[in-house]
């Protein structure tokens, strides 16, 4: 049989036009794989917004969803179907709290301690295989921000697990501003009169009193910054600007706080400026149960499975997320900084194995997320629509032995 060869373009071989239709004809090939109309037929389908649907159909085309109903859902003529029978589909994940795709050498940026206006999203590494292995366990959507070294660090985004370059998967590029309580911005400082030096810079601060205090300075600063900003030929100050948009409830600020006393002073300098917050790890929740629910203040709770050997010496209890849930006090569960963490889906296996309602713990992973992180009008459930993002499962939800058997992310499977 004759080969021929592969046709080569140049400009001296083919016309240029040529191969620009070449080129447009190969970069339509995925547009209109995500254009195909599928169905998913007989699994059982959790929206979460809605009732579960037993024996359900699924309906995507064009990177969303199109319908979701129950076995009598008409199928569009021509739309390719993936019998999912025996099987379960949820929302794809969305962890609130991780470091995917930032080595932990970019993670703080240490030229000093309050670095409002640094971008994690200029740090991140769109081929980190971090993110192949959040999307084989079912994540979709993944919150990255600074790490807790400075005590104002910087800027968080939100991204898809899936795609070629940071600007592909972005959705949010200034998704929360970074603040963390305790001793951790403190640890490893070296004070003027004494401490092993770190660097050649001597850096505060080194107490709970002293991290607190950077806290206040940078916002009475901004306060400042914002009353003396009257002439518009005043040069903008890009730390200052990050700090009052929080003032100003434009940005959410995301305060780490895991040991009770922590917990309060985060609660007490929110209300003392008047800032938006949400707090993460909160790992001594338990011990401040009530004071959560009357504050109305949602958190990012911590790896669940990780009750000791945290930072701070704070002490977690595997019942915590009951008393959250007993309050009515919305939480989003996350894999959150802890070494020992599971993945997010057996971390949420892990609550619910402790006592927490199966329905709720999906809700902490999916929808409650999503409005933590502003996105809810695209993910985070299954309606109409929204982002085809959707996991199936080859089991029981929240079962040990269950596994993603099928990712889709904008309705693309990105599994394999």
């Amino acid at each position: 049989m004759m080969k021929h060869p592969t046709p080569q373009c140049s400009s001296i071989e083919r016309p240029v036009h040529g191969c620009l239709l070449l080129l447009a004809l190969a970069l339509s090939v995925p547009a209109r794989a995500q254009e195909k109309t599928t169905a998913f037929t007989g699994a059982r389908i959790h929206p979460v917004s809605s009732a579960t649907i037993e024996d359900g159909v699924l309906i995507i085309a064009g990177g969303k969803i199109q319908t979701v109903g129950d076995a009598s859902t008409e199928i569009p003529e021509g739309a390719v179907t993936i019998d999912c029978t025996g099987k379960v589909i949820t929302p794809g994940l969305i962890d609130t709290a991780t470091t995917l795709g930032v080595s932990s050498t970019d993670q703080n940026e240490q030229g000093d301690e309050v670095t409002p206006h640094m971008k994690i999203v200029d740090a991140i590494n769109a081929d980190d295989k971090a993110f192949k292995r959040a999307r084989q366990g079912g994540v979709t959507v993944v919150q990255i921000s600074p790490g807790n070294k400075n005590v104002i660090g910087g800027l968080g985004a939100v991204l898809k697990t899936h795609g070629e370059t940071v600007a592909e998967m972005l959705l949010k590029d200034e998704s929360c501003l970074r603040v963390t309580m305790g001793t951790e911005p403190g640890r490893g400082n070296r004070a003027i009169r004494g401490g092993s030096p770190v660097g050649i810079y001597y850096r505060r601060p080194t107490t709970r009193m002293g991290v607190v205090w950077e806290v206040r300075r940078a916002f009475y600063a901004a306060m400042d910054y914002k009353d003396q900003q009257s002439d518009p030929d005043d040069k903008p100050d890009a730390a200052m600007e990050v700090l009052v948009r929080a003032l100003d409830g434009k940005l959410q600020v995301r305060t780490t706080a895991r040991a009770e006393n922590d917990i309060r002073t985060a609660l007490r300098l929110a209300q003392e400026f008047g800032y938006k917050t949400v707090l993460e790890e909160v790992t001594e929740a338990w011990l401040v149960a009530d004071l959560l629910a009357a504050s109305g203040t949602k958190l990012i709770v911590g790896a669940p499975s990780a009750t000791s050997g945290h930072n701070d010496g704070a002490e977690g209890r595997m019942h915590t997320l009951n008393l959250l849930s007993d309050r009515s006090i919305p939480f989003a569960i996350a894999t959150g900084s802890h070494t020992s963490a599971l993945s997010l889906i057996d971390e949420a296996t892990f609550a619910v194995r402790n006592g927490l309602d199966a329905d709720q713990a999906l809700t902490a992973i999916t929808l409650v997320p999503a409005e933590i992180l502003g996105v809810s009008d695209h993910v985070g459930t299954i309606e109409p629509t929204k982002d085809a993002d959707l996991v199936i499962w080859n089991g029981p939800l929240f079962d040990p032995t269950t596994m993603a058997s099928a990712v889709y992310v904008n309705g693309q499977e990105v599994s394999k």
